[in-house]
């Protein structure tokens, strides 16, 4: 089988990067066409690729973000008579009014963006989405059929498992020294960073600096407020690094003692399990993040117990009583890293999404017959 990933997008985006690492591992040759996001190149560009590079496909894929690049594909397939699968990852609309607020409510911009969701969403042969919350999103707020979701979670990469199994022969945290306790991400509203950091001030105040040291790792949209947040609190149990490589990322998650998800309160954190988490438990490291129904639905309790620490959203209290608990038990700190490592090797390594991805390919395939 051979499929063409195609777009403006990044093929060393992690989710893009899991996909096609997943199909891979069963087979199939992947074909990555990423052309220019510049205006008026865009459109010339994708005809341009699929003109002369993505002959005898079985199917086109466009990767996540790639919105716009929808009814241009969507032609093109049915040109070549090859299903269209779309990866939106998430809703333009949702992000850039509810989440993000960058765009007013009943505003023409969310308007236009709400369209580009739906036009791109129902053009698709297939949507994939990474939890059933966001395909009810999908479903309910842009009319796709719920026969046409596929969900495929977003798992992680063949290098968070490689580094997750080195770090498993490692050391760990010895007692006396400070908890190292990581944030790596965006610093999107989703993410609920002032919550960690409000958590820390608790800590700090509770056992002084050197109980626990958090290190923020990362730049985004509540950057500059939580570096400003960081100073006026006097904080020394805080230390902030800007955005690094991928691998360094990876690297800094696996060298701490705890990592921590999302804390955030919108309607978006409660419908994802991002990359950070599956990062984590792919390197077996202990991991908190909120409680949410697309943690429930993806991650529920199993036999060996908990794959995660959950916590309420937006409790800074509730966050800081699980990392001092989890200082002061190391026994629980190595079994929640062993369980959540267990339950992403069953279901979100890049074989284990590739063999559902697999599966939205066949229904995209049998629906074009």
């Amino acid at each position: 089988m051979r499929v063409a990933f195609l777009g403006a997008f990044d093929p060393d985006y992690p989710r893009t990067r899991v996909l096609r690492e997943g199909l891979a591992a069963h087979g199939v040759d992947v074909r990555l066409l990423p052309i220019s996001s510049r205006p008026m190149l865009r459109e010339a560009a994708l005809v341009s690729s699929w003109a002369f590079r993505s002959g005898g496909v079985d199917a086109y894929l466009v990767p996540s973000f790639g919105h716009r690049d929808v009814p241009l594909a969507a032609l093109l397939a049915r040109i070549a008579a090859v299903p269209l699968l779309f990866d939106p990852l998430v809703s333009r609309w949702d992000t850039q009014v509810r989440d993000l607020g960058r765009v007013a409510p009943g505003s023409f911009s969310a308007a236009r963006v709400r369209a580009s969701d739906a036009v791109a969403m129902r053009l698709a042969g297939i949507v994939l989405c990474d939890t059933w919350e966001h395909g009810e999103l999908f479903a309910h707020e842009f009319g796709v059929p719920r026969s046409k979701l596929a969900r495929v979670p977003v798992g992680a990469d063949r290098a968070a498992f490689a580094i997750g199994a080195e770090r498993a022969g490692r050391a760990r945290h010895s007692s006396g020294e400070p908890l190292r306790v990581a944030y790596v991400g965006g610093f999107l509203p989703l993410h609920g960073v002032p919550v960690v950091i409000e958590a820390a001030a608790i800590l700090e105040a509770r056992h002084g600096p050197d109980f626990a040291r958090f290190t923020l790792v990362g730049d985004g949209m509540t950057a500059h407020r939580a570096d400003r947040d960081i100073a006026a609190l006097g904080l020394r149990s805080v230390q902030r690094e800007g955005r690094v490589p991928y691998v360094r990322a990876l690297t800094a998650l696996a060298e701490a003692d705890v990592a921590l998800g999302i804390f955030g309160t919108t309607e978006k954190a409660a419908r994802v399990v991002p990359h950070k988490v599956y990062q984590a438990l792919a390197l077996g490291v202990p991991t908190v993040t909120r409680r949410s129904p697309a943690v429930s639905e993806l991650l529920p309790a199993g036999a060996g117990g908990e794959p995660l620490a959950l916590v309420p959203p937006g409790n800074a209290e509730a966050l800081a009583t699980e990392i001092e608990g989890l200082a002061r038990d190391p026994a629980r700190r190595d079994r929640l890293g062993a369980v959540g490592r267990e339950a992403a090797v069953t279901f979100a390594t890049p074989e284990k999404v590739g063999v559902s991805l697999l599966e939205a390919i066949e229904r995209a395939k049998a629906v074009k017959r």
